[in-house]
């Protein structure tokens, strides 16, 4: 009986929504109302209204569509994170242009996206609750919308970066939610000629990875594009793995390519994989990797930072300060694998300095782990 009492006195999860079809409205309101854990306590059909009912209810999460009358979805966000910043959850359209702008609202700080079907149905519910529940767990001030200021040098042509053939390091990058906005502050500050391919591993439905790949070429010295089965890792290139995609290495024929598994060809809790992909590439280029671990939930690439030491490479991860979700670079340095935990921005520039020890005479592996616990 005390057990049933504390469940219903738990503080529920505060939840306004914003949504422009009465249909969807209702359903997205009745689905999130199903878990005990949430009550969504305003509906708002524009921008508008949402920012009415933010200021009067006080929310934990807003979730919006971005398509609304009077005030889109990416206005009234922005002025969200500037004026009253609270954990927003997009839902947006299967479309290009649904994509583009639900990548541009992570940037701007919303916490994560959920893809809806054009006539509501097969409407994800189970996602849309998880991420709920998983945003009202971020902090305000992780979702301030934070400019990135971007010094481009200039991109080196394909036929350039194709003259220098395969790449003798990797950087491989891992990222889950809040990944798009730490990814935007260092892949942009990356040179060039890095000596170094690098490979983007960010947990993100299909389709929505390539307009990020795209956003990312255009904003960056770096050649950047969603991989393809059978692609060489060359210097100065980023290799975005595609959604729905686990990507390995294979170098069977002499030369090292990238593979892809569908996702439901291997079992993992996340896609693509972080630590998959890891494991694979650390015993082949042993000292000269590098792992990148930025903000996300859970463990996802931990495993992997283990495979990674164990070879003789490098791991690096974001620190609690800056991530959306710590879960993910937390886990890596409570395996004692982190040799730093560094603001996003500071990110870039640790890349550099390692990659280019990589091509020093003599280079070889020390045990560098300083980060410990939860630091």
């Amino acid at each position: 009986m005390v057990r049933g009492r504390a469940k219903e006195n738990m503080k529920k999860i505060r939840v306004v929504v914003g949504e422009d079809s009465p249909f969807m409205r209702r359903m997205i309101e009745d689905s999130l109302n199903s878990d005990p854990m949430i009550e969504v306590v305003a509906t708002a059909p524009n921008g508008r209204d949402v920012l009415k009912r933010l200021v009067e209810m006080e929310p934990d999460v807003i979730t919006l569509d971005l398509e609304m009358p009077r005030m889109d979805g990416l206005e009234t966000l922005r002025y969200i994170m500037s004026e009253w910043p609270t954990p927003v959850i997009i839902l947006s359209g299967h479309s290009a242009e649904g994509a583009r702008m639900a990548l541009t609202c992570l940037e701007y700080g919303a916490v994560d996206f959920v893809a809806k079907s054009p006539n509501g149905s097969r409407f994800p519910v189970e996602e849309l609750i998880s991420k709920v529940k998983l945003a009202s767990g971020v902090e305000a001030d992780k979702v301030r919308f934070a400019p990135t200021e971007y010094d481009l040098k200039t991109k080196i042509s394909s036929k350039s970066l194709n003259r220098r053939g395969s790449a003798d390091s990797i950087v491989l990058i891992g990222a889950s939610t809040g990944g798009p906005q730490a990814v935007m502050e260092v892949i942009p500050r990356l040179p060039a000629d890095l000596e170094a391919g690098v490979l983007l591993l960010q947990h993100m439905p299909p389709n929505f990875t390539r307009y990020m790949a795209e956003r990312l070429d255009a904003r960056s010295s770096m050649s950047v594009r969603e991989a393809e089965e059978g692609d060489e890792l060359i210097p100065g290139h980023v290799l975005v793995a595609p959604g729905g995609m686990h990507l390995f290495l294979d170098e069977s024929h002499g030369k090292r390519k990238v593979m892809l598994l569908p996702r439901n060809q291997l079992r993992r809790s996340a896609c693509p994989s972080i630590d998959f992909a890891m494991t694979s590439f650390a015993p082949e280029f042993k000292r000269n990797l590098l792992a990148v671990i930025l903000t996300g939930m859970g463990r996802d690439g931990a495993a992997g930072a283990v495979a990674v030491r164990k070879y003789g490479g490098r791991v690096v991860c974001q620190d609690r300060e800056t991530s959306m979700i710590f879960g993910m670079p937390g886990a890596v340095i409570g395996e004692g694998m982190a040799e730093q935990a560094l603001p996003a921005s500071e990110i870039a520039e640790c890349i550099e300095n390692i990659v280019s020890e990589f091509s020093k005479p003599g280079h070889e592996y020390k045990d560098r782990v300083r980060v410990h616990g939860n630091d």
